[in-house]
């Protein structure tokens, strides 16, 4: 499962450059403060935690010092961090904790794509303002020659053909539809974030 996770995000990551609602629990560990050293050691893997929206496991991941800057070990995946991961996926609490924690802002996976570029494309405004807020380069064109706000730009017609099948293979397997609906509400505004 993981294989085909990290490869469908790869397939994510690759198609554009940037429009969901963080889904962040209490029995995840969500809850805002910061990460405490008498959390424990973490029981799953980094990665997988960002991936899968755990707060708590992130926090003791944090605590514990494990690398902020790891990349998805997959030789056919993307490359792509917890960062990348959480942005994607609409994981505020878990990209907050990650950008406050000193991860790296403005890392490319192998196609180019930061952070950025993916909380644009799937309209995620909250993480948005806090990657631009923590310095994120909204200047940082990937392979294809794109910046974050450029996949915002995109003919609905066009943008729609790829949310679609970005939902179809990546978002709904992983049991977190895309509502599509609300990113096309929000594509102009989000726009507006980069002005």
């Amino acid at each position: 499962m993981r294989t085909i996770t990290t490869l469908l995000l790869g397939l994510l990551l690759g198609f554009a450059s940037g429009c969901g609602s963080d889904a962040a629990s209490k029995e995840n560990g969500g809850d805002e403060g910061s990460p405490s050293p008498d959390l424990g050691p973490p029981t799953v893997e980094f990665l997988m935690a960002a991936l899968s929206n755990n707060v708590l496991e992130i926090k003791r991941h944090i605590a514990s010092g494990t690398d902020l800057e790891q990349r998805d070990p997959n030789p056919q995946g993307n490359q792509s961090t917890a960062l990348m991961m959480a942005a994607a996926f609409g994981h505020a609490e878990v990209a907050h904790l990650l950008m406050e924690a000193g991860a790296d802002l403005n890392a490319q996976n192998k196609d180019g794509d930061t952070a950025l570029h993916s909380a644009a494309f799937l309209c995620h405004p909250e993480i948005v303002e806090d990657l631009l807020s923590h310095g994120a380069d909204a200047g940082v064109s990937n392979l294809k020659g794109s910046t974050p706000p450029d996949g915002l730009r995109l003919p609905w017609p066009l943008a729609k053909g790829i949310y679609d099948l970005l939902n179809a293979v990546l978002f709904t397997p992983m049991q977190q539809p895309l509502d599509i609906d609300r990113i096309e509400k929000t594509r102009e505004e989000m726009l507006k974030l980069f002005d």
